[in-house]
């Protein structure tokens, strides 16, 4: 696991201050400014710990914090100016572990690091997350692969990037717009909206047989969300 403690902050001089004062106590830090740019980090690396904006220029704090758990259980901290107790709640329900109001006074924040930090070093080695069940469906994140009531569905890679999507954030609506960027920053190839519903398609008649429930709900022009409930499974080491 990478040591380093990522920030995704768009205000350059609030996230080049972050970066200071975590270097200045001892932590090594790198940054992202934006969605697109967080997305190709997380998927290249997992970080000790992720501070995270909740209003990006190009997305949805709480998208990418949903985003950030599909990977790790490493520690997320909120850093936001929007002090309302929807947004504070909204936070913790996609992942995250603590919220800081901005501006914030460096000592309350420092220590709050210190205290995730603190908390994931007695977690860490307990258990592993290895994917996602949902009715009849298993997602094993560590081999890439989905079965049906224990039958192996052969997905492409952008079906599978969708699918973890959906089951990341079920119930929740998954914008359209967030899943251009995912799988654009997956396959480093740019895949349109007309694109992307041809592989939503081609993944609806995968998972069921005729006459069977789609488990994909279509919200037209503005996104899809997975309708069954969703749970992460763990391997306990």
């Amino acid at each position: 696991m990478n040591t380093e403690i990522l920030i995704i902050e768009d205000d350059d001089l609030v996230r080049q201050g972050i970066v200071d004062i975590l270097e200045l106590k001892g932590w090594n830090a790198v940054a992202a400014k934006s969605c697109s740019e967080a997305l190709v980090r997380i998927r290249g690396e997992e970080y000790m710990l992720y501070v995270l904006d909740m209003k990006l220029p190009d997305g949805n704090g709480i998208m990418l914090c949903r985003e950030i758990r599909r990977y790790t259980d490493n520690p997320i901290l909120f850093l936001s100016a929007y002090d309302s107790e929807e947004f504070i709640v909204e936070g913790f329900g996609a992942g995250a572990n603590d919220y800081v109001i901005k501006p914030f006074r460096t000592f309350e924040f420092i220590a709050r690091i210190k205290a995730l930090l603190r908390r994931t070093g007695m977690q860490n080695g307990k258990k592993v997350k290895k994917g996602i069940k949902s009715g009849e469906y298993e997602l094993d994140l560590q081999k890439q692969i989905l079965q049906k009531d224990g039958v192996r569905i052969d997905l492409t890679r952008t079906e599978y990037q969708i699918l973890c999507s959906l089951l990341a954030n079920a119930p929740n609506l998954v914008a359209r717009e967030f899943l251009l960027d995912t799988i654009w920053d997956f396959n480093e190839n740019y895949i349109d909206d007309n694109t992307l519903s041809v592989h939503m398609n081609r993944l609806r008649k995968k998972l069921t047989a005729e006459n069977e429930q789609d488990p994909i709900e279509t919200k037209r022009g503005v996104g899809y969300a997975w309708t069954l409930k969703a749970e992460d499974v763990y391997d306990e080491i």
